[in-house]
């Protein structure tokens, strides 16, 4: 067993890589850009941890930023397929059918993960498995738009931001979430369509308040 020691400044992917954890250390060099070095560490360790899912989900993400789409795409349903609800396959998933086009199994992946994790504060943070009560089919419930963001720190949380994000957002009644994503793009791109989001829903919230 890895025993985990607390560190000032040091992430506990680092920790755990340190102690010999080939994910972790495989992760290190992933983050690093170093994708073909990340593919050798995980085909070494690979056949011999079959049933490591973090060290598919790190395999994954490096063939995927290597451009094996496919590849990191069969290894994603793989992850899926123990762990339904896992954030980063959905997440990847989601990214891979948008370019290749399918927008409706984009969207699908995209919304499920938001109707896991809503308001999840990133990829990386540990997540609990539903409880046995829960029904297989999740519905999000849209709270009301004061009562449900109406502080700062709720609009912090979120996962991820890009455009089909935003969308999402916007289409679930969200608008606060969504204009906080379209900011953050504006703030790399200024796209005249961003614009044009942006101000019909700063219209609307103007209206509400």
């Amino acid at each position: 067993m890895f025993e985990l020691k607390e560190k000032s400044g040091e992430s506990l992917t680092k920790v755990l890589s340190n102690q010999g954890y080939w994910p972790a250390q495989a992760e290190l060099f992933l983050n690093e850009g170093k994708y073909s070095r990340t593919v050798e560490i995980c085909k070494q360790h690979l056949p011999e941890d079959t049933h490591l899912v973090s060290g598919w989900i790190v395999y994954a993400k490096a063939l995927f930023f290597a451009g094996q789409i496919e590849l990191a795409e069969e290894y994603f349903y793989r992850v899926l397929a123990h762990d339904p609800d896992n954030l980063v396959s959905l997440k990847f998933l989601g990214d891979i059918k948008f370019r290749q086009g399918d927008e409706i199994s984009a969207m699908a992946n995209y919304t499920r993960l938001l109707e896991i994790a809503p308001f999840c504060c990133g990829l990386k943070s540990p997540l609990k498995r539903k409880t046995e009560t829960a029904t297989k089919t999740v519905i999000l419930q849209r709270k009301p738009e004061k009562a449900a963001i109406n502080k700062e720190s709720n609009l912090r949380e979120i996962p991820f931001y890009t455009e089909t994000v935003g969308d999402i957002y916007l289409a679930q009644g969200h608008t606060r979430l969504a204009a906080k994503v379209y900011r953050s793009l504006m703030e790399k791109n200024r796209n005249p369509r961003l614009v044009d989001k942006l101000e019909k829903i700063e219209k609307e919230i103007n209206k509400k308040d």
